[in-house]
């Protein structure tokens, strides 16, 4: 994937990386694959290595992809959080990818790239900020929605995970980074479970970026709270996974279920466990299989956005 970083119309900067493959023959809807890192991470989270690339299945589809720096990561700027409010972080960040990043990203690759409609591909504290950007959406055009997919999140955290992040956090603190080798355990439970190829962890410490406290606290301590004020209206299609063996979240039927729950809005939904996956599913065994999915799922979704046009 290429890097690139422009200007938005408000003077602030987003960051990422894109790859617009040639039109697949007779490819016919095609969807614009936006995808949202989760923390710790940034847009190289999707295009690791050629290996661990989502374009190695978006290519030879011919679904153009652009994976985004979320504020506060790469050359991305952070919006400013409005002071003595009760407004959080996430939900700032959420309104702003909305508002600012997702029109210009669909004005600078819509077209160019042949694409019909976005579809957001998200994953962990990224998958937070799509669900609130995918229910603010504008109505004025400035870009169509067609899809939304969410991984590495849930409807209940895992209570042992949440005290031990709270216990790590200094008071004042803006940015933490986390050890590799912990990343390594919670992110991929490698050495003591074989879900991902040893090898992916010559690359932790090349993929690991410093994490906004602000979005680490919220996802931990206060989007279960509020997050079905934005789920609840949310009215394209849903595909959720979550991974057998994400350390963050429970993953259990009963806490899927409840996911599903929380968006009564949607067409339709899929929701899947994904088996012997971990919480970063895209740089495990797994990736092939789920990234796959995402793609096909994204190619339904544009087809049924143009076609329900025209009814």
């Amino acid at each position: 994937m290429k890097t690139f970083s422009f200007e938005l119309d408000d003077g602030r900067r987003v960051s990422g990386r894109v790859s617009l493959p040639p039109a697949a023959p007779g490819k016919g809807f095609c969807p614009l694959l936006v995808c949202l890192h989760g923390g710790s991470y940034d847009s190289e989270y999707f295009d690791a290595t050629p290996e661990y690339s989502i374009t190695q299945i978006s290519d030879a589809l011919g679904i153009p992809v652009v994976s985004i720096d979320r504020p506060g990561y790469g050359d991305s700027t952070q919006p400013a959080l409005p002071q003595g409010e009760s407004t959080t972080y996430a939900q700032v960040q959420g309104k702003y990818i909305n508002e600012q990043i997702l029109p210009r990203v669909w004005q600078e690759y819509g077209t160019q790239s042949g694409a019909t409609a976005i579809v957001l591909l998200s994953h962990s504290i990224g998958a937070m900020m799509a669900t609130i950007s995918a229910a603010c959406r504008t109505n004025t055009g400035n870009y169509p929605l067609a899809g939304l997919i969410t991984s590495g999140i849930g409807a209940e955290t895992n209570p042992v995970i949440a005290q031990q992040f709270k216990d790590i956090i200094t008071p004042g603190q803006e940015f933490m980074k986390f050890d590799p080798a912990i990343k390594d355990m919670s992110m991929l439970q490698l050495p003591h479970k074989k879900l991902a190829d040893p090898e992916i962890t010559e690359f932790t410490a090349a993929l690991n970026r410093p994490t906004p406290i602000g979005e680490f606290m919220d996802i931990n301590y206060t989007w279960l709270s509020y997050w079905k004020e934005y789920s609840g209206v949310i009215d394209v299609p849903l595909l959720y996974g979550i991974s057998e063996f994400d350390e963050l979240w429970m993953s259990t039927s009963e806490s899927m279920q409840q996911y599903r729950d929380a968006f009564p809005s949607c067409p339709r939904i899929e929701s899947s466990i994904i088996p012997q996956a971990p919480h970063c599913i895209e740089l495990s065994y797994q990736r092939r299989g789920w990234l796959a999915k995402c793609c096909g799922f994204a190619l339904e979704c544009a087809t049924w956005y143009a076609l329900a046009k025209q009814d």
